[in-house]
C-alpha cells in the first residue's frame, strides 16, 4: 500500500501549528515561510521542538547536518518536502 503524497502546504500547516503550539506568544500571528522561528522569539529548544514534532507527525527523517542549513521556514519546508519524497 503506497503512502499518501505529502504536499508543501501539509507540511507548512504542520509546522506552523507546532510553531503556534510550542512558542509561546505566536498564536494567531501570521506565519509565512520567509519568516524564522528566531523571528517569533524561539529559543533553540523551542525550535529543535517545532522541528522534531512536525518530523514525527509527518513522518519523515532528516539529518541534523539537513537541518542546519535552514535558515528560514521556507528552506525548512524544502528540506521536509525533499526528505518526504524519498521516504
Amino acid at each position: 500500500m503506497t503512502q499518501p503524497v505529502i504536499t508543501r502546504e501539509d507540511i507548512f500547516a504542520v509546522i506552523k501549528k507546532n510553531i503556534a503550539t510550542v512558542i509561546e506568544g505566536t498564536e494567531g500571528l501570521v506565519v509565512t515561510e520567509t519568516a524564522s522561528m528566531k523571528d517569533f522569539g524561539a529559543d533553540s529548544l523551542e525550535m529543535v521542538e517545532v522541528v522534531s514534532r512536525s518530523m514525527k507527525e509527518l513522518r519523515i527523517k532528516v539529518p541534523r547536518t539537513e537541518l542546519s542549513k535552514a535558515s528560514n521556514l521556507k528552506e525548512l519546508v524544502d528540506i521536509f518536502e525533499r526528505f518526504a519524497v524519498a521516504a
